[in-house]
């Protein structure tokens, strides 16, 4: 499009053809489209093909953002064909009140030419109005060859009313102005009009004198006629040598090409030896890439299953061991009828049991999780209401222990989460909380703002800890449950079963919903579990 603009600025309206007929077939957007039609337009206007001019201009969209100017240019097309009732009414219909509208044509023109049709019809004083208004405008902007049009134009409006003496004004304006500044056609208008008038003044001698000055122009127009048409002469005989020598150069490329193509052939047979040899060796690159993956999944999966079998045979085995070894002491105070006893072991027992069954819950979960199964779909739910369902399965336990509880997480905010999966994290929060804390222990579960945490937390995303008065771990360990490391850590207290697979459950778990997770905790003051979750999907607001 920036071509068609450049030729259309250098008024080579052939050029301007050329290139919007290439523009037709490569446009498809009716932006665009409106802009070329009206160019191609405005290159038949120019041309004089007004058929063409306004088949093109009838192609353009109603609203096509500079539509004042194609009705502009129907009304001046209407005009150059003497329809002058049509240009009228399409001159009229632009709305001069439209700042925006107006300044993409010229004013001063659509009033000159408005002038124009009213004398053409007769209506002599709307065409004084319009045309007097015109060479006021045309007067400011110092346009002095058009300013030689509308003096024109005002002199044969007085001409037409016979009244010479005002006509005779405007043709002394516009002979002077032609003689500085008009064309070899202004000239001869300007001095054929001042000719006529000096004639009906009966000033014969002035008269023949502009008549003389005629003449000169007429002859040096058709000199300047002549000359342009031996131009176009010697041009075209240029062109014919110029198609010779364009002939002689095709044969010479022809035989060049005919080397070149040899040539070609020879680099394209060396080419596709090279290609194919790289293909085949990069084939050979990817499939060893292939066999190293699976190798390194493999190995994974063996790591994987050597973790299964190390927690079923070590920690489940002393889980197992200590039921059976705590209820044969349950059967000797049953024989013994040692009932204080009896109620400490079967206290004992149940602690075991659950221990085991939630180790058993934790590993059931942690080989799904491995194994990318089960079922996972992150939604909204409410922070609150997951915290308390875990909570209420625990009640019993921890008033049989003595431990309160308290959940003070605004109702209101929710988090994007997997719910199966955060309670499962909730539930070995609670499970620790209450397996390392005594009796009068305190679990609380809080919102914390970023500005209380050391880590950073964005607007999308909210903080709760779950925080216990129990007996606390040590550093060592608390940075072993945060570690990367596949292997699973043991618990710093030796009378409580455990593997510390369900801290690196909860970790993973949490990975998987994009939250965050950190510890803080001392020994004999206590755990803090820090939980960072997204209150939104990603992408979302």
């Amino acid at each position: 499009m920036s071509k068609t603009i450049g030729f259309a600025k250098l008024e080579n309206w052939d050029s301007v053809l050329v290139n919007t007929q290439k523009l037709l077939q490569q446009v498809k957007d009716p932006k665009l489209l409106d802009f070329v039609h009206y160019y191609r337009g405005e290159a038949f206007h120019k041309k004089r093909i007004f058929r063409y001019a306004m088949s093109e201009f009838d192609l353009i969209r109603k609203d096509f953002e500079f539509h004042t100017m194609v009705q502009f240019n129907k009304a001046s097309i209407f005009l150059s064909q003497e329809k002058y009732n049509q240009a009228l009414n399409l001159f009229k219909s632009i709305d001069t009140s439209n700042a925006k509208d107006i300044q993409t044509i010229r004013i001063d023109g659509l009033f000159h030419n408005m002038g124009v049709c009213y004398l053409h019809l007769g209506n002599y004083p709307e065409s004084e109005k319009y045309l007097l208004t015109a060479a006021r405008l045309i007067e400011e902007r110092k346009d002095y060859v058009s300013l030689i049009y509308s003096y024109i134009d005002l002199g044969n409006l007085y001409y037409e009313q016979y009244l010479d003496d005002k006509a005779i004004i405007y043709f002394e304006k516009a002979y002077n102005f032609s003689q500085k500044y008009g064309s070899f056609e202004l000239k001869l208008n300007a001095s054929h009009n001042m000719a006529v008038a000096e004639e009906n003044r009966k000033r014969y001698d002035k008269a023949l004198a502009y008549r003389k000055e005629y003449e000169n122009w007429k002859d040096s127009l058709n000199d300047q006629n002549k000359i342009y048409e031996v131009a176009q002469i010697e041009k075209r005989l240029a062109l014919e040598h110029e198609h010779q020598r364009v002939k002689l150069l095709e044969t010479e490329n022809k035989l060049k090409q005919a080397r070149l193509n040899t040539y070609l052939f020879a680099a394209l047979f060396l080419l596709a030896v090279i290609i194919f040899g790289t293909y085949f060796y990069r084939q050979s690159v990817l499939r060893s890439r292939v066999i190293l993956r699976q190798k390194q999944e493999l190995d994974l999966l063996n790591a994987t299953k050597d973790q299964l079998f190390s927690i079923v045979s070590h920690d489940l085995r002393s889980s197992v061991h200590a039921l059976s070894v705590s209820n044969s002491g349950l059967k000797d105070k049953v024989q013994k009828q040692d009932y204080a006893g009896l109620e400490n072991q079967l206290e004992e027992n149940s602690v075991i049991a659950t221990n085991t069954y939630n180790m058993l819950d934790n590993l059931l979960n942690w080989a799904l999780l491995q194994t990318e199964g089960g079922y996972f779909k992150p939604e909204e739910h409410r922070l609150s209401m997951l915290i308390d369902h875990v909570a209420f399965n625990f009640k019993g336990v921890l008033n049989q222990k003595g431990i309160t509880f308290e959940n003070t997480v605004p109702k209101s905010v929710k988090v994007f989460v997997d719910a199966e999966s955060l309670k499962i994290v909730l539930r070995n929060f609670m499970d620790n909380s209450i397996k390392f804390s005594d009796s009068g222990s305190a679990i609380t579960v809080s919102l914390h703002a970023p500005s209380t945490l050391h880590t950073q937390t964005h607007a999308d995303e909210v903080t709760f800890i779950w925080k216990d008065t129990g007996k606390g771990m040590s550093e060592e360990t608390r940075l072993k449950l945060l570690s990367d490391s596949p292997q699973l850590t043991k618990k710093d207290h030796e009378k409580t079963i455990g593997s510390g697979l369900g801290m690196n459950l909860c970790r993973a778990m949490l990975a998987k919903n994009n939250g965050k997770f950190d510890i803080w905790s001392r020994q004999n003051e206590g755990t803090s579990m820090i939980v960072t979750l997204k209150t939104c999907a990603d992408g979302k607001n």
